[in-house]
């Protein structure tokens, strides 16, 4: 006859665990890694919203979501890398994390594009997604300058083509001194190049 050893039940949990979760929580990367989420968040916002006033499919939340996403693995992988440089040698490849987040967003990206039989859409709202995961990831890793050139690069290409618009469309431009002005604040009509 078979008989079954009684399992033994589940240790409390220790007060280590609830020390280290109280650690990780008040100690000075936190404060740091608050920082970086943010910025990445205030970027994404950023360009979320111009991709949600050229009505487009990622907006503010979609991007927010990917940069924090990015930015989040970012930091993981670098809290990794310090926290097993213990004085010994190890063999760790910090770039693998970004490889991860590239293919990753890549199939996010290419859920945003569109092909009919005389045209692709959506290639430019996913390379927005794509870059936005980037500034994520410079975010996580802590590199402010690389988030903000990208950052800055993005927003002026994708608002390249509101500008364009509304400057061959105003009258200071057209010779008709305002009279037939299109309002430059405003959305461009369906037939306005999309960006």
């Amino acid at each position: 006859m078979w008989t079954l050893a009684a399992i033994p039940p589940a240790a409390p949990p220790t007060a280590g665990v609830f020390d280290e979760i109280v650690a990780q929580f008040t100690s000075p990367t936190a404060g740091t890694l608050v920082v970086r989420m943010l910025v990445a968040a205030i970027f994404a916002l950023l360009l979320g919203w111009e991709r949600s006033r050229s009505d487009k499919p990622a907006d503010s939340r979609t991007m927010i979501l990917i940069a924090i996403g990015a930015a989040g693995f970012a930091a993981m992988g670098s809290a990794l890398l310090n926290e097993n440089q213990v004085g010994e040698t190890i063999r760790v490849d910090p770039t693998r994390v970004l490889s991860y987040i590239i293919s990753g967003v890549g199939f996010l990206g290419a859920g945003a594009i569109l092909q009919s039989k005389k045209s692709v859409k959506g290639l430019t709202t996913a390379a927005a997604i794509w870059v936005t995961a980037a500034i994520g990831a410079a975010c996580g890793l802590g590199e402010y300058f690389i988030a903000t050139l990208l950052f800055a690069i993005s927003f002026v290409t994708l608002w390249y083509s509101w500008l364009d618009f509304a400057i061959r469309n105003s009258g200071e431009h057209n010779g008709n001194d305002g009279a037939n002005a299109k309002d430059a604040g405003s959305a461009p009509p369906p037939d306005a190049p999309s960006p």
